[in-house]
């Protein structure tokens, strides 16, 4: 998995998987799911990430974040 943040836009995109996107549905308010041609899951978006989901619990994503701020 490889996880990217966008300071500028304040987003973040994980990337399940070398296939690229075929369709993207918004499963809730800013977040993305974007699926491969089998319906398999690629990749998620997460748009407004540190203004509106600061209550994600997701470990590994608040360490890449605190990495990514120092």
């Amino acid at each position: 998995m490889i996880i990217k943040y966008d300071d500028v836009t304040d987003s973040i995109y994980f990337i399940i998987s070398d296939e690229k996107p075929y369709e993207s549905q918004e499963i809730e308010n800013g977040v993305i799911v974007d699926y491969g041609k089998n319906d398999n899951i690629v990749a998620i978006e997460v748009l407004k990430f540190k203004k509106e989901h600061k209550d994600l619990n997701i470990p590994i994503v608040g360490n890449f974040l605190l990495k990514q701020a120092s």
